[in-house]
């Protein structure tokens, strides 16, 4: 049977398009994953171990949490420290504690799985 370049082009597309099961899984865009990488590795030092570690981090805490959590958590844990006012909305209610607390707890967790001090 012979294949046509139109069912080769098909078939490309298709395994394209389906990727694997780990993009189907909690995927994150990719600007959000270098943010947090570039983010981390300012943290750390700009070591060239890091880039590893922080890249790792992210794909840990994305096993956990969807990227929607993800940017709701991150930003409440990232605005409790917003002096005024304005960071009383972030600290003031037991649902943003919890949720930093959430945050917070797979982060540590994902540190450890990826060797993070």
């Amino acid at each position: 049977m012979k294949f046509h370049r139109f069912h080769v082009t098909v078939a490309a597309i298709g395994a394209l398009l389906m990727g694997g099961p780990a993009a189907a899984a909690n995927d994150y865009p990719t600007s959000s994953r270098v943010e947090f990488a570039l983010e981390c590795l300012q943290a750390y030092g700009s070591n060239h171990e890091y880039i590893y570690k922080c890249s790792c981090l992210i794909d840990e805490i994305a096993t956990k949490l969807t990227h929607d959590e993800y940017v709701e958590l991150s930003s409440f844990s990232r605005t409790q420290s917003m002096s005024g006012e304005r960071g009383g909305v972030f600290r003031g209610t037991d649902e943003t504690k919890g949720a930093v607390k959430k945050y917070l707890d797979v982060v540590a967790e994902s540190k450890k799985r990826c060797f993070i001090k």
